[in-house]
Formats: C-alpha cells, structure tokens, sequence
C-alpha cells in the first residue's frame, strides 16, 4: 500500500510539474487559441471564455486537491484500492505537493 501511496504522490506531482513549469500552456494556446500566449495569459483566456476552468487550472492547489481526487479514484477502480483512498489521497497529496512546489519554485 505505500508502494501505491508513493507512486500516486509522484504522478501528482509530475502532473503540476508539467502544467505549472513546462511550456505546455502556452502549446495549448496555440492549439485552442490560434495565438501564442504567455501562460499567465492562457490562464487569463481561459478564464474569461469558462470561468470555473479557469478557476481550477490557473490555482496550483486548487488543481492539486482535484488532480488528488483523481488520482485516488483511479487506483480505487483500476487498483482495487479501499474506497477510502481516495479520501486520503485527497486530503494529504495537496500538502505534499505543495511543500515540493516551495521546494521547487525558490
């Protein structure tokens, strides 16, 4: 079971990592925008077009608390995890991915 809870936080994490330090905001720009955008302004687009969207992708814990919830579903239908789990992924991935994102962002 830690094996698993590990291997969640790390999904979770990498998940931020790629949508909060990559250029991956401003590829989607392109793609759904036709611009090329700075990822505040992605953010910014989103939000005016689908207001909670935006809401929830432009908030680091925001995103995490519902990426957690995610993730924690996947391994109670596809692992066969507790139903719990994701209960406890829910409440416990966002704060360590929020000390990994102090860490990293300093």
């Amino acid at each position: 079971m830690i094996v698993i809870y590990f291997i969640g936080v790390l999904i979770v994490n990498s998940l931020l990592l790629l949508w909060f330090f990559s250029p991956l905001k401003t590829t989607l720009g392109k793609i759904m925008f036709n611009k090329e955008l700075m990822p505040v302004e992605f953010d910014d687009l989103v939000f005016v077009k689908m207001p909670v969207l935006g809401k929830l992708i432009s908030c680091y814990i925001c995103s995490s608390y519902w990426l957690s919830l995610l993730v924690g579903l996947f391994f109670v239908l596809i692992a066969g995890m507790p139903w719990w789990w994701a209960l406890l992924t829910y409440f416990t991935y966002p704060s360590i991915t929020y000390i990994f994102y102090k860490v990293i962002s300093k």
